[in-house]
């Protein structure tokens, strides 16, 4: 049984959960509904969770107040959120689950299914701190990515280039190359802001690390890394207004 507890402000949200949960039996134990931040770092210490759902805005305060204030970080958490892009995109740099509301019965049953999967991997807290770092404007990005044995943080400055295999993605860094089980187009949306291109459908490049530029009927470009990527035709005249 995974010992739960919901921190939200608005009851039909709460009972969304709770409902969603009952079609889940014999996979949670709800210890407590709770609706205000203060009440939250008096209880949840001492009920001692697995998971906690937790609001983003809840009533003046946040969650992210919520815990930055608790001692200490021994559960995994869930985020619900009614908006606050801004939020989600961390929440994916950072490989932390988020429900949007309503929420919807499928997202709900595959955040369980991953939650399931990573329950006794204890990477919750250090997930958190690099969502703290990354809802920081002035901070520099860095990327959580799932590994078999748990996962890897990177900075986003740190990746070159990026190549689609399948539905998996190499991802290719100043000191090593990482495999991943996302689609490329995962990460062609997530790094859309941080000076990446994709130059071809199966390559996506930081555009820092592009050492040469080699035009014709294949254009290519080599990286820092002295690794070839090819630039397709219809992409090429894009790719060049970054350096014209």
């Amino acid at each position: 049984m995974i010992k739960t507890i919901i921190i939200d402000d608005e009851t039909h949200c709460s009972d969304r959960i709770l409902n969603l949960i009952k079609q889940h039996p014999n996979t949670f134990k709800v210890l407590a509904v709770i609706d205000t931040v203060d009440e939250a770092l008096k209880i949840v210490p001492e009920l001692n969770p697995d998971l906690v759902f937790l609001d983003i805005k809840i009533h003046n305060k946040t969650g992210f107040d919520f815990l930055q204030d608790i001692e200490a970080i021994t559960f995994k958490v869930i985020f619900t959120t009614a908006f606050d892009n801004y939020a989600i995109k961390a929440f994916k740099f950072s490989a932390i689950d988020y429900l949007l509301k309503p929420i919807d019965s499928d997202d709900f049953n595959d955040a369980i299914a991953r939650l399931k999967e990573n329950l006794s991997q204890l990477s919750m807290e250090h997930q958190l701190q690099n969502l703290f770092k990354n809802l920081k404007t002035d901070q520099k990005k860095v990327i959580t990515i799932p590994s078999l044995t748990g996962f890897e943080t990177l900075k986003v400055e740190d990746i070159i280039h990026l190549e689609a295999d399948t539905s998996y993605t190499h991802i290719f860094t100043k000191d090593d190359k990482t495999m991943v089980s996302k689609p490329i187009k995962f990460y062609e949306d997530l790094l859309a802001d941080n000076s990446f291109f994709k130059t071809h459908k199966s390559h996506l490049i930081n555009i820092n690390h592009v050492k040469k530029y080699f035009k014709g009927k294949q254009s290519y470009v080599v990286m820092s890394n002295n690794a070839q990527v090819p630039i397709s035709i219809r992409r090429k005249d894009e790719f060049l207004k970054h350096f014209i």
